[in-house]
């Protein structure tokens, strides 16, 4: 039996939601931030994980192409502020994050120049604006936030990240543990998997409890053409543009 790590948000169904239905796989969902500890622990045979932490050495390398990731919008990592971008003076960081905290140091201080205070914080958008300027916000908590924003000015950080870059971004994607065993044969799995549950997001999303504030139609919308699932050559220079962006910055 493979014992598969997953990130607990509506972004990765797709990559595992089919995979329920086998006798060989146990899906253990978990914060992304709590993943890639379960990995070194060995917890997890493969973990759908932050891929800053597979940049800082977590792991013993990718497996196959099924990621989560974006090409410019992605709805779901996105800084809420009270400020424009370029005034920002503090942040609060969801704590539920390790690739999207990264991506927020790198928006402000490679790309806008900034030198914001860093104020880790649990999930909670009011409370966050309460003790900083701007809030970053992931998964369902940011999708959700998104249908009332009310004044509060928005950026989506993979449309940041495209902007100034040029190429798409990956948040997550499947990394084994040290002396995985049967590493072909669940890469394949992976794949598979990825490419069975894009073609069910209908069936998969019906099947899921939702928040009150996504409608089936926002949600379906969201997995099928905003969260890029597959990894393109983009991607992959994304992802080494990523590491020498936190390297220069001394954040691997």
């Amino acid at each position: 039996m493979f014992r598969l790590g997953v990130v607990s948000f509506l972004n990765a169904l797709p990559l595992y939601a089919t995979l329920r239905e086998r006798a060989d796989i146990q899906i253990i969902p978990a914060l992304p931030a709590r993943l890639a500890d379960g990995l070194t622990a060995g917890t997890y045979d493969a973990a759908l994980m932050p891929v800053v932490d597979h940049l800082r050495g977590v792991g013993d390398g990718l497996l196959g192409d099924a990621i989560v990731g974006a090409t410019g919008r992605v709805q779901s990592v996105m800084l809420f502020s009270n400020v424009p971008i370029q005034d920002v003076k503090s942040i609060a960081l969801d704590t539920s994050s390790h690739t999207s905290v990264a991506l927020t140091q790198v928006t402000a201080r490679d790309f806008y120049g900034l030198n914001p205070q860093l104020i880790h914080h649990a999930p909670d958008l009011n409370a966050m604006l309460n003790v900083a300027d701007s809030a970053l916000l992931i998964g369902d908590p940011a999708l959700i936030a998104m249908q009332n924003l009310g004044d509060l000015r928005v950026y989506d950080l993979a449309g940041q990240w495209q902007k100034f870059t040029g190429l798409s971004f990956i948040f997550a994607a499947w990394a084994a543990c040290a002396g995985l065993g049967n590493r072909d044969q669940l890469t394949q799995i992976l794949n598979r998997a990825r490419d069975d549950g894009k073609a069910r997001i209908p069936e998969i999303v019906a099947a899921q409890t939702l928040p009150p504030q996504l409608s089936p139609a926002i949600v379906e919308d969201y997995l099928a053409n905003i969260i890029d699932h597959r990894r393109t050559p983009s991607h992959g220079a994304g992802l080494e543009m990523f590491r020498r962006r936190l390297a220069k910055l001394d954040l691997l």
